[in-house]
């Protein structure tokens, strides 16, 4: 038992030490979901003050604006202009690629589009571009004089090197015929991947392969029944282990999706699964228990518990999430496959006698002590000689093992006859000697 208590601690140890480091979110990115508002830009308000620990902001592009977007840049403009305009790709607030608007207007992806300040983007990401390449960038510019915003590009070049203000410009997507300087308020359009997915609603099928493992120790405590009556004692004991859960991802991610840390719903609690679909979930339960107890006594018990390995199928939606507490429906799922290793159920073991009707016999075997034999031969003559005798004492048959057989009963019948006769010649001594003392006494009255 202890050594099944020792695996089980080391389970358990094992999946904290694999499962204490949670995703850390780039603190330094921040998302926000709200456009600034004219008025705000003017009076030159900044929309990470709330936040000391942001030094990249990024705003998620509205609905409106993306159907913009997609006028000017697929209808009007993508079919005659042979220029590639790109935009930079953002995981976790790193800098993972760059990626092209012909990408956006084929509609086969339906990416998370957002724009960051100029200033951030050339503060912490100009530095991993190529100065050499030519490419051109997507952007937005706001007049606030005029209370307008148009769409416009800028070379990498101006945003590696470091162009000053009256050197700078963002020329006009439609036109070109206009520009604008950083003395306006400029934005760069990004996509914003997701870092993880979240599988959710997940629904199991009806059926499962289960198989059973090994029993571990849980706890130990005791019963008492104070009483002097003989009732039924109920007890509880609390554990705690490490629900082991392993998903098969190969069922989850299928041909669409890339390889990302998972998010798996179980429990009213969300667990972060590795690359192999491998997680663990801190359980904590109770087990309760009873037995009947004799009057004044105390029993120990020993609560183990026994493994088993659940083979499910289910269904559930996939999310993609992408920080900050910002995620979005991407896909579901039909066939996904799960492993669980938990305990499955729980028993008492009690370490005193049932009742107090039952003995412990202790054989004291002296032909074992003249001549010592094998092991396995001691213990087998032990084996009959204290089923023999277990018999003797429950059936106690007359005659067998005494040399003389009953010559008790006789001997017990012999005794009482003589004591009857010595009481009864005692008696008639007494009575004898009464009347000779009274005579005596008559005689001398006379005389």
């Amino acid at each position: 038992m202890e050594y099944k208590f020792l695996i089980a601690f080391l389970f358990v140890a094992t999946f904290n030490l694999n499962f204490s480091h949670g995703y850390e979110e780039n603190n330094r990115f921040c998302i926000h979901t709200e456009p600034m508002l004219l008025a705000d830009i003017e009076k030159h308000v900044n929309p990470i003050e709330g936040d000391p620990h942001c030094e990249i902001l990024a705003t998620t592009m509205t609905a409106k604006e993306k159907e913009s977007f997609f006028n000017t840049m697929c209808k009007d403009h993508g079919t005659t202009h042979k220029d590639d305009y790109s935009f930079l790709k953002l995981k976790n607030g790193d800098l993972s690629k760059r990626g092209s608007y012909h990408e956006i207007c084929s509609g086969k992806t339906n990416p998370l589009l957002a724009w960051v300040p100029y200033a951030m983007i050339q503060q912490n990401y100009a530095q991993e571009l190529n100065p050499l390449e030519r490419r051109n960038y997507i952007a937005k510019a706001t007049d606030v004089d005029r209370e307008k915003t148009e769409l416009c590009y800028f070379r990498q070049s101006d945003l590696v090197t470091n162009i000053t203000a009256n050197l700078f410009t963002c020329v006009v997507m439609i036109f070109e015929d206009n520009f604008y300087g950083l003395d306006s308020h400029i934005n760069v359009l990004v996509e914003i991947q997701p870092i993880m997915y979240e599988v959710r609603n997940i629904t199991y099928m009806p059926w499962f392969n289960s198989s059973p493992s090994y029993k571990t120790m849980l706890g130990k405590t005791t019963l008492k029944n104070p009483s002097r009556e003989t009732k039924q004692i109920y007890g509880s004991i609390s554990y705690a282990y490490v629900e082991k859960i392993t998903v098969n991802v190969s069922t989850i991610y299928g041909d669409k999706l890339e390889p990302l840390p998972i998010l798996y719903e179980h429990k009213n609690a969300v667990l972060e699964l590795d690359g192999a679909g491998n997680g663990g979930l801190n359980i904590k339960d109770k087990s309760f228990f009873g037995r009947t107890m004799d009057p004044k006594s105390s029993v120990k018990v020993d609560v183990t518990g026994q493994w088993a390995e659940h083979q499910r199928q289910f269904t559930a939606d996939i999310y993609e999430y992408f920080g900050y507490n910002i995620k979005r429906f991407y896909d579901d799922i039909t066939h996904g496959k799960a492993n669980f290793v938990k305990i499955e159920s729980t028993e008492p073991v009690f370490e005193t006698i049932e009742s107090s009707n039952m003995a412990s016999i202790t054989v004291h075997n002296e032909q074992n002590e003249k001549k010592p034999a094998k092991t396995s031969e001691r213990l087998t003559e032990q084996h009959q000689h204290k089923h023999s005798e277990v018999e003797s004492l429950t059936d106690v048959p007359t005659g067998s093992g005494h040399p003389y057989p009953g010559f008790y009963p006789y001997a017990v019948a012999g005794a009482i006859i003589i004591g009857a006769v010595l009481l009864v010649s005692v008696i008639n001594m007494i009575r004898i000697c009464s009347k000779e003392a009274e005579n005596k006494k008559y005689k001398l009255a006379r005389t």
